[in-house]
């Protein structure tokens, strides 16, 4: 016994280095970027980028649909939403979501009361983990609109406060506005997923596009087409170099989500957390091949086959995005310089009729596996230029020298003619009236951009908030008869989340 009494009690304090607290964790450089890396690892998780957010986004806009064997998970896609606490989508996404970040909010909380060797490497911390807080929030928004914003690191016990999208646009705005200020220009091999300048600045374009903020969209295209990233960014020549997983980290992107073949653990330990090797890769290919072949969640719609088809190259050959982009019935005769073509290592199957599937970051591994190693352009170049012209065109009463400068570029890299010289196309009012330039914009962004989770992010900027325009978007997507004026524009929040915070309110409607 008196040996027991005279025990200095603080030797029975041991601290379990493998499950470090918040207390004593963060206290070192090294401690603050491992924080940092953690916010990265939450891309490889199924309701952010290894999976369920392309079913989503391509589903909800008219450029794609679902036929899913899961009744709740094509359901969806096509504005039936019977169950909110639906774990697939609506739970698993959202949660998921501010799992990252809850976490770009501990690097932000704890970077201050850490010493820093290098000044410079504790503004790019901070610059990445406001840059991939708004990454976040951004598609959150774009989702649910009417979401808690929260800025600090939360507990279990907090009720935070429901914010407009407005409001979170806004806050978007000012992190990405410094994130610009302490992010480097360019970045060495070894840190391309980091992003840079022209990463912040393509992003909170975006950002100000949809907040309709267009003088502050343009002044950060204008720095990337014709400023400071002029000389860092541009088309590649070879347009489906933007999709393969040879081609990386070209020229023409300004920030993508890095996957790799590596630690192959079981499917549901990385899904549930239950490993700490996350598996990190994507399951787009999986997600989006034929039935039978993959998992077929996801496909495109038939009306972007005629689209691409309506007008010719300058020698008189379809739109080499249409090959690049889709599988269909009748590419054989439509492309004849690639015969002998395989989907996913396999020839049509006449069973599959009239359908289309989707081609774009498909890869020659074969078989299919869970993963693949193929990087998703976030932001890149096209998408830029497409969205100076709009917003140059916004700004002015008619559509600028520029504006047509921007749009012909996007054309002439796949060989079309300049709009001014379409043959399909009416050039000359297009080209002269601001309305119909509009218009048009809306087209090519959709032959651009098809199946890269930016449709439904542009249908939502241009609005579908009357009779006519959801007239139109159903005459190319029948899933858009479920659409309700007013409510399917958003969302539901997760009930559970609403239950479990007074002040939260369910969206509008439902």
């Amino acid at each position: 016994m008196a040996l027991f009494t005279s025990c200095d009690e603080s030797l029975l304090d041991l601290q379990n280095e493998n499950t470090l607290s918040t207390g004593v964790f963060w206290e070192t450089e090294s401690d603050i970027e491992a924080g940092l890396i953690s916010v990265y690892g939450m891309f490889y998780r199924q309701g952010t980028w290894t999976r369920n957010i392309y079913t989503q986004m391509i589903g909800m806009a008219d450029e794609g649909v679902s036929y899913a064997g899961w009744t709740e998970l094509n359901e969806y896609t096509k504005f039936i939403f019977t169950n909110y606490n639906f774990d697939e989508t609506n739970n698993k996404i959202y949660r998921e979501h501010y799992t990252a970040i809850y976490r770009a909010n501990q690097v932000l909380d704890n970077v201050e009361n850490v010493s820093f060797s290098d000044e410079s490497h504790k503004n790019d911390i901070i610059g990445q983990a406001k840059f991939l807080r708004s990454f976040y929030y951004f598609y959150l928004t774009i989702l649910w609109d009417n979401i808690p914003l929260v800025l600090k690191t939360s507990s279990a016990a907090d009720k935070p406060l429901q914010a407009t999208p407005d409001q979170v646009f806004t806050q978007i705005e000012q992190d990405l506005e410094d994130a610009f200020q302490k992010l480097p220009l360019v970045r060495d091999a070894e840190n391309y997923g980091r992003p840079t300048k022209g990463a912040a600045y393509g992003l909170l374009a975006k950002v100000y596009a949809q907040h309709h903020k267009w003088q502050e969209a343009k002044k950060c295209l204008e720095w990337l087409v014709d400023g400071d990233g002029k000389s860092l960014y541009d088309l590649v020549p070879n347009w489906a170099d933007n999709f393969s997983n040879k081609t990386e980290d070209n020229k023409e992107s300004l920030y993508e989500i890095h996957f790799l073949l590596a630690h192959y653990v079981g499917f549901d330990q990385t899904d549930n957390y239950l490993d700490p090797n996350a598996q990190l890769g994507t399951q787009i290919e999986m997600n989006q091949a034929p039935a039978g072949i993959g998992w077929n969640n996801i496909e495109a719609r038939r009306w972007l086959v005629d689209y691409y088809k309506r007008e010719k190259t300058v020698d008189g050959k379809n739109d080499i995005r249409l090959f690049y982009t889709l599988w269909y019935d009748g590419a054989q005769s439509d492309f004849p310089e690639y015969p002998n073509q395989l989907i996913y290592g396999n020839p049509w199957n006449s069973d599959w009729g009239n359908r289309v599937f989707i081609k774009k970051y498909s890869t020659d591994a074969l078989p299919l596996y869970y993963w693949n190693d193929n990087n998703f352009r976030s932001i890149r170049y096209a998408d830029i230029l497409l969205l100076y012209a709009e917003v140059l065109n916004e700004l002015e009463a008619a559509p600028s020298a520029k504006a047509v400068e921007c749009l012909d570029r996007v054309r002439t890299r796949v060989n079309l003619p300049k709009i001014a010289e379409s043959t399909y196309y009416d050039g000359a009012q297009i080209t002269s009236n601001k309305e119909a330039f509009r218009e048009h914009i809306k087209i090519e962004r959709a032959l651009e951009l098809a199946m890269e989770c930016v449709r439904w992010i542009d249908l939502k900027r241009w609005g579908i908030d009357d009779q006519a325009t959801l007239d139109e978007l159903i005459s190319r997507d029948e899933d858009f008869n479920n659409f309700i004026l007013g409510k399917s524009i958003r969302m539901p929040l997760p009930q559970s989340e609403v239950d479990n915070n007074p002040n939260l309110s369910q969206n509008e409607q439902y």
